[in-house]
């Protein structure tokens, strides 16, 4: 297979992705080792090394001081939320073993990957977009761009739409408007872009690092056990099993 110019991926707080362009220019996304194109953004520092993905989540529950996830909300501080085996992690050196998995797994397919763009909420501040390009840095991944969620998925839309040709060129005399709204695992936002010729620009954009798809998970987990812990005088809660 001829050479790629970059792989893109989607660092996500939940789950991860990587993909690259076929030669007929068409996005394709790469399946990891157990065969799912989501890679769960999970890491197990476990005794006998880094593991990411499925085997990190089977672990949490059973050894979750070894496990560390939802990184993304944490990342451009200067430590992940809490200790991992009884350490200090800054967010982007677990965010690179995220990375590392992904281009292991993008070199099964492609051979060697080098070259890369990660996305990021329209509202990351630069404190938060150097982390992540630092993060690629550390997977061993020259980091071409930082680019926003909304502005990559506007790209997608514009190319499934049939009206962006391979050189990014949009074939529309007049520019579109295209309210993209992201609710992902962990955060949350929405971004007014206007697709013009060449040009995918970001009008306004809101968002949340604090809110996702996990809120809404643990929020109905705690009505449940509120109400099981109502009627049978046991808060479940407090059962670690």
């Amino acid at each position: 297979m001829p050479s790629i110019p970059a792989v893109g991926i989607d660092l996500g707080t939940t789950y991860s992705v990587i993909a690259f362009l076929d030669p007929q220019g068409r996005p394709t996304s790469i399946a990891n080792a157990e065969g799912d194109l989501l890679t769960p953004s999970v890491v197990l520092f476990d005794d006998d090394g880094i593991v990411v993905g499925k085997q990190a989540v089977a672990a949490a529950s059973l050894e979750p001081d070894k496990v560390a996830d939802c990184v993304k909300r944490d990342i451009g501080g200067k430590h992940y939320h809490r200790q991992i085996n009884g350490r200090s992690y800054p967010p982007e050196v677990i965010s690179a073993f995220i990375l590392q998995r992904l281009k292991a797994d993008a070199e099964r397919k492609l051979g060697p990957v080098r070259k890369a763009v990660i996305t990021v909420p329209a509202y990351f501040d630069e404190t938060r977009r150097r982390a992540t390009m630092d993060a690629g840095k550390l997977a061993g991944l020259d980091v071409l761009d930082i680019i926003n969620e909304p502005t990559a998925a506007a790209i997608l839309y514009g190319y499934q739409a049939g009206f962006l040709d391979r050189s990014g060129k949009v074939d529309r005399e007049r520019p579109l408007r295209v309210l993209v709204f992201d609710l992902g695992g962990g955060t949350f936002d929405v971004t007014l872009v206007e697709i013009a010729s060449q040009s995918f620009k970001a009008l306004a954009t809101d968002g949340d690092v604090l809110l996702g798809g996990k809120d809404w998970d643990e929020k109905l987990a705690e009505i449940a056990a509120e109400r099981l812990a109502a009627q049978i005088g046991e808060d479940p809660r407090k059962d670690p099993a």
